[in-house]
């Protein structure tokens, strides 16, 4: 298993990223919300999808 030693990310490149992010973040939260979702099923399905590309992107196995 590779370990993960060190990432880098600049503060003010994430910072713009989440500024673009957000908004679409955000309506889909409502969106799912109002399909029936509750918010904690949806923040836990946003975060696993996350946790599984993240893995994938830094080569580790993902737990879920």
């Amino acid at each position: 298993m590779e370990e993960l030693n060190n990432i880098t990310v600049s503060e003010e490149r994430l910072k713009d990223c989440r500024d673009v992010i957000e908004p679409d973040l955000q309506d889909l939260i409502r969106d799912t919300i109002a399909a029936g979702f509750t918010a904690e099923e949806v923040l836990i399905a946003i975060s696993e999808l996350v946790a599984e590309d993240f893995a994938a992107v830094v080569k580790m196995p993902s737990v879920h």
